[in-house]
């Protein structure tokens, strides 16, 4: 499914499993454009940007991370709060 030159796992100090992606990958896994993840990466751009570290010029992503699940979550949390409201 993804290259395996592109995605390199490691354990984390919890002992969770994390990926190294990047942008297209993390987008292929949200589900959502490369476009619309770069933008959302950028700290001058939202207020909750996706966590990200840089290896020269390019944006990587730690798929598994606790920073990643927790800004998935409160993704999660924000979204249903405010579908919840439109009611």
């Amino acid at each position: 499914m993804f290259p395996s030159y592109a995605v390199s796992s490691q354990e984390g100090p919890s002992g969770l499993k994390m990926e190294i992606l990047d942008s297209n990958e993390l987008a292929l896994r949200l589900k959502v454009k490369e476009s619309w993840v770069i933008e959302q990466s950028k700290r001058s751009r939202t207020s909750d940007p996706i966590p990200v570290f840089r290896l020269g010029k390019h944006r990587r992503y730690r798929w598994g991370s606790p920073e990643m699940n927790d800004w998935l979550s409160r993704r999660v949390s924000y979204t249903i709060t405010h579908r919840a409201g439109a009611h």
